[in-house]
């Protein structure tokens, strides 16, 4: 069980809302509860963007003074209705710590709250919804009381969630304790943290390395063939690719490090787990290396150094890799990182009008 505070802030939790002082207090005290009751507390936050009322630069995006987080409880950035939208990584961490009861409280209730309670049961968790925990304002369409009464007692009731009354909550929280989730210990969320190697460093990547990326492997045909991905010739397509790698570091599940040589600093490829299955643990590593720096073992050295990150601080029970049987050197760093060969999935791959199989390489942690 974890209770999920959703858009609890300062440019949004006001005087205007439904029933606000009832609603307070009772957010105040189901936090409260569930600390005292070792149930985990997630936050969730909003950013409209540059200029809003929900500005992250700005004060008002901050979590309201009586319910803001305390230590190392987690948050969750979103810029869509929903709190389980791929960005997030909430439903990731959820599933890595098994837990499937979400006691869901917060603002608005026909904006974020409906879009969080019923993404939560299409994701196939137990959502739960006190009452009077949560609130909105007037609309053009709906009085505050009306939107309030509409969602909690008609639209999420049987359908989306169980909606309990506040006396109910409590008691759940009281009685919840962390011995009966008979918990598995899941991948942790530790995001793409600096690696240092040898001749390496393994980073998160910065708008700073596109000249170097361009110029090294990103723009070149024959590195990124090899992984079944375009070339990016052009500084605007760099520009492109680093706003998607670097808006995926918010999600704490996306581990890509851009590979930087300590001799001229330069972005000289990248090693990724590209795909992290949170329900099995485990992680599939993909990589590359410009063509001018191929042949020097800087492809091994990474590889090694992502398998024991994805041991020691993600915790994947697996490490997996895969090659086309055509890729004679990749195939050479497999085996020098000790991967055992799985098996191969014939014709896998369509290429250029011939097909060639999927070969499966894994490493188990002892």
């Amino acid at each position: 069980m974890v209770l999920l505070v959703v858009d609890t802030q300062k440019g949004c939790f006001n005087e205007d809302l439904y029933l606000f002082d009832t609603v307070r207090k009772n957010i105040k005290q189901l936090i409260s509860l569930a600390r005292e009751n070792n149930v985990e507390v997630l936050y969730v936050q909003h950013d409209d963007g540059p200029g809003t009322d929900l500005d992250k630069t700005a004060d008002n995006y901050e979590i309201f003074e009586e319910f803001a987080p305390i230590n190392d409880e987690k948050r969750f950035e979103k810029n869509v209705n929903s709190a389980f939208h791929p960005m997030t990584g909430l439903t990731e961490y959820l599933y890595s710590k098994c837990e499937k009861d979400i006691i869901t409280i917060g603002v608005s209730t026909d904006y974020c709250m409906d879009a969080t309670i019923k993404s939560g049961f299409e994701n196939g968790f137990n959502m739960i919804v006190p009452s009077y925990t949560n609130s909105t304002y007037d609309n053009p369409y709906f009085d505050s009381e009306t939107a309030y009464k509409y969602f909690n007692e008609f639209m999420w009731p049987k359908r989306y969630a169980k909606c309990v009354s506040f006396d109910e909550a409590v008691e759940m929280i009281r009685n919840y304790h962390s011995s009966e989730a008979s918990k598995a210990k899941g991948i942790d969320p530790c995001g793409t943290l600096e690696i240092e190697t040898e001749r390496m460093i393994l980073r998160q990547f910065k708008y700073e390395d596109a000249e170097s990326m361009r110029k090294n492997w990103a723009g070149l045909d024959e590195v990124q063939s090899k992984y079944g991905e375009p070339s990016y010739k052009t500084p605007e397509a760099v520009k492109g690719l680093l706003d998607e790698y670097i808006g995926a570091y918010k999600n704490g599940f996306k581990f890509r490090w851009a590979v930087i040589e300590k001799e001229s600093g330069e972005c000289i490829g990248q090693v990724a787990y590209f795909l992290v299955d949170t329900h099995n643990n485990f992680g599939e590593i993909e990589y590359c290396i410009g063509t001018a720096f191929q042949g020097k073992g800087y492809a091994t050295e990474a590889t090694k150094a992502v398998i024991e990150y994805g041991f020691d601080k993600i915790h994947f029970h697996k490490v997996q890799i895969c090659v086309r049987p055509s890729n004679i050197s990749s195939k050479r760093v497999i085996e020098k990182c000790d991967f055992e060969y799985e098996g191969t999935l014939r014709d896998y791959f369509l290429i250029d009008g011939e097909y060639e199989g999927r070969m499966y390489y894994s490493i188990i942690k002892k």
